[in-house]
């Protein structure tokens, strides 16, 4: 019996402590906006819209940075413009038939194919010549490029 009531008895008490949860009316729980929760609620809307722009622009320039919104012209829905262009600059500017087009930060990663024989030197010399036709199109990007056989 004495186990049933310490049973019984710690469960009253258990209940009793974790009832009292958070307030949501509390200082933490009431000025939360998109970014989480502000601890100095004296801005205004103008500025939290004004920042959002200013941090928008720098990180329009950087094609590592996620699409933060839908519109045309941010940083994802560009990157596969590049990627299109170095296609176009190989299949029109060389004898190359255009391949994978990678792009990882500031590097841009080109392959090219050939139905025909080279030899090393050959192979570098074309590297070379498309590479700088490639970079004098696309200046945003240090250009890589490897021409295979098939």
């Amino acid at each position: 019996m004495k186990k049933i009531a310490l049973a019984l008895s710690f469960t009253v008490f258990f209940l009793l402590i974790t009832a009292c949860g958070v307030n949501q009316e509390s200082e933490y729980g009431v000025h939360n906006d998109s970014g989480g929760t502000r601890f100095i609620d004296n801005r205004k809307a103008e500025m939290d819209k004004r920042q959002d722009k200013n941090v928008r622009e720098i990180t329009d320039q950087n094609p590592n940075f996620p699409n933060l919104t839908n519109s045309q012209g941010t940083t994802s829905t560009t990157t596969g413009v590049y990627e299109d262009k170095a296609r176009e600059v190989v299949r029109d500017y060389s004898k190359f038939q255009p391949d994978e087009v990678w792009i990882n930060g500031n590097q841009m990663w080109v392959t090219a194919h050939t139905k025909k024989e080279m030899n090393m030197a050959e192979t570098d010399k074309e590297e070379a010549m498309l590479k700088d036709k490639l970079q004098r199109a696309i200046p945003r990007y240090d250009i890589n490029v490897k021409i295979t056989e098939r």
